[in-house]
């Protein structure tokens, strides 16, 4: 059986040309540019939710630093005034001037370094602009020994038949770093300040003074307005102006913040921020 040449013809050449065409130019430009369009709502979902998840880890951080550098604080300033199950004198439940170190039976200093507290104004004092700062004292014992830094009294400070108040006497200051936005916590059994909480603005504290002996607050005033009222003072105020660690906020503005009786006006950045506060009574001068 022969084969049969067909003979060549022009058309049957353009039919074979057509079947075995690619894509042409105007196509190809067509389908990019729908992959650009793809794409670029890809981007943007990804950077906006990534832009979302950046501001709520922010804020969550923000929020853990308020309501730690809170709890810090509540947790020690609610000892002042512990004299004791011995119900020792204790002459200051706050701190107003220098810090003396005593030295205990067994021989060690009942305060660390007292030069940490004398770096900065009256332990407690009020400040609207750098924030108040405030100091209290309380006893150290077999069931109340630390202080803010978690540094121990030695068992030979610690109230006893042998001891005096001033060799017992546990001082703390809570205070703001306010060039790092930072609150800081002297303690007399640490040889240095620690750092309770990061991002922290502006603090403001008010006491809440015990006029008539009823066991109750007549009145909150700052640190100024307490004059002769110290021992009478049954309870305390504390606000706390904190910041978020990274600018997230899509554009600058300054915000005015109220803290008790001051009102903080913030910069003009993009940082967030929001104000913790909370009460403090203090059972042990009741």
């Amino acid at each position: 059986m022969s084969l049969i040449k067909r003979p060549y013809t022009k058309k049957s050449n353009q039919l074979l040309n057509k079947n075995q065409a690619g894509l042409s130019l105007i196509e190809l430009l067509v389908a990019m540019i729908i992959g650009l369009f793809l794409l670029a709502g890809i981007s943007s979902s990804f950077l906006s939710s990534k832009k979302s998840s950046i501001q709520r880890d922010q804020f969550s951080l923000l929020e853990d630093n308020g309501r730690i550098a809170l709890e810090i604080m509540s947790s020690v300033i609610e000892h002042t005034g512990y004299t004791s199950g011995n119900g020792a004198p204790l002459l200051n439940n706050f701190m107003r001037g220098a810090v003396n170190s005593r030295i205990c039976s067994d021989g060690q200093d009942s305060v660390v370094d007292t030069g940490i507290f004398t770096t900065s104004p009256n332990p407690t004092s009020d400040d609207d602009i750098k924030g108040d700062r405030i100091g209290v004292v309380y006893l150290g014992d077999d069931q109340v020994s630390t202080d803010c830094t978690g540094g121990p009294l030695p068992v030979g400070c610690q109230v006893s038949p042998t001891t005096t108040p001033e060799t017992a006497s546990i001082y703390n200051a809570f205070y703001l770093d306010d060039v790092n936005k930072r609150l800081m916590c002297a303690g007399s059994r640490f040889n240095e300040a620690e750092v309770i909480a990061e991002g922290v603005e502006n603090m403001q504290v008010l006491y809440g003074i015990d006029d008539n002996g009823d066991k109750a607050v007549e009145r909150y005033v700052n640190a100024a307005d307490v004059n002769g009222s110290w021992s009478n003072v049954i309870s305390v105020q504390i606000a706390i102006l904190v910041r978020a660690l990274r600018e997230t906020k899509s554009t600058s503005e300054s915000v005015t913040y109220s803290l008790l009786d001051v009102a903080v006006p913030s910069p003009d950045d993009r940082y967030k921020r929001a104000v913790f506060s909370t009460t403090v009574n203090l059972r042990n001068t009741l």
